[in-house]
């Protein structure tokens, strides 16, 4: 077994869970939720698949509560994460996800976007069946609420991904701004899922959340990273692949903030082209080491890991359990893919 406990610790449950949530017939739509979710002839094996229902199970059972009535609570978590993924992937124009074609480029852009609204719609329900595990109803809406402000949050976030394709002004803060919509908002929302559910009070609730918010920053800027320089093999797209498509991702953002003369000239050069080919992304890859980008970048996903330790830390869990967070955070900003 690779990687860290968390990201197996109730794996079967949740794959359970979201298995008895989901329609089982052969129609078309459905046969495309079950391609998302990983469950045709050729798998979907990846470390990252259930990380969020397993935040929300992970808090929920370190603050003493059912994990049992967290189960929809966590499957509505990943059911929302793949609606997510669905439209980036339309939006963006990826092709690729998890080392196979996405579900649009096999389905179709409209297909496509009928299955990613089907599992938004089956998320709510999901999640609101935890009523019948004996979830009180009045935390049951409370739940619903939270999970909706983080949609709010993410497609609010992928919004500003798409207005940042146009500009060449992006500034460090936008960028993390956004960053804390798309990404770091359900990260948030999983793990304040977990203590709401465990009946956690008010401020524990926000302490929770701001750790999942800070993981959440750090995962997003490792995956910056990756999108440059990953591996193909780790990652399933070639060295530069977000060069290639023009992404202003951080270390992008911030070599447009530090670099001067020829080296600026020639990043908006490249970034105001239709079409990028294989010498743009090694002048963009030569630039980006002349002004220290990955480090920078990998520099301040170490800030915000630390502080999201800082906010565990202020929790009421055992040692044991944040042993395990922290290894899961370490593991983030190591990850290759």
């Amino acid at each position: 077994m690779e990687g860290p406990e968390i990201l197996y610790r109730y794996r079967a449950e949740i794959e359970a869970e979201i298995h008895g949530a989901l329609p089982t017939s052969d129609a078309p739509l459905d046969e495309m939720i079950r391609y998302q979710m990983g469950w045709t002839p050729d798998g979907l094996q990846s470390l990252g698949k259930w990380l969020r229902p397993a935040l929300c199970l992970t808090a929920c059972e370190a603050l003493g509560g059912d994990v049992q009535r967290c189960l929809p609570v966590a499957a509505s978590i990943e059911m929302v994460h793949n609606f997510s993924l669905i439209h980036d992937d339309i939006e963006d124009g990826d092709e690729v996800r998890h080392h196979r074609p996405a579900l649009w480029a096999v389905y179709g852009r409209g297909p496509a976007i009928a299955a990613g609204t089907a599992l938004w719609t089956l998320a709510y329900q999901t999640l609101t069946s935890a009523r019948e595990r004996g979830l009180p109803a009045d935390r049951v809406l409370a739940a619903r609420r939270l999970l909706n402000d983080a949609c709010t949050e993410m497609i609010e976030g992928q919004d500003r991904d798409i207005s940042f394709e146009q500009r060449n002004d992006v500034t460090l803060n936008e960028y993390l701004e956004m960053v804390n919509g798309k990404t770091a908002a359900l990260l948030s929302a999983s793990l304040a899922l977990g203590a709401l559910i465990a009946g956690a009070d008010a401020l524990e609730q926000e302490r929770f959340a701001l750790f999942g918010r800070e993981m959440g920053l750090a995962f997003q800027i490792r995956d910056d990273i990756l999108g440059i320089w990953g591996e193909g093999s780790a990652t399933g797209k070639p060295v530069g692949a977000d060069i290639e498509r023009r992404k202003k991702t951080l270390p992008v953002v911030h070599a447009f903030q530090q670099a001067v003369g020829a080296d600026r000239e020639a990043l908006r050069h490249v970034y105001a082209k239709q079409e990028v080919d294989g010498t743009d992304v090694d002048r963009v890859l030569d630039i980006l080491q002349r002004w220290n980008s990955r480090y920078f970048a990998q520099g301040l996903a170490e800030d915000h890991r630390s502080t999201a330790m800082g906010a565990l830390a202020r929790t009421g869990i055992a040692f044991e359990t944040r042993v395990m967070f922290d290894e899961l955070t370490q593991f983030i900003l190591e990850r290759d893919f």
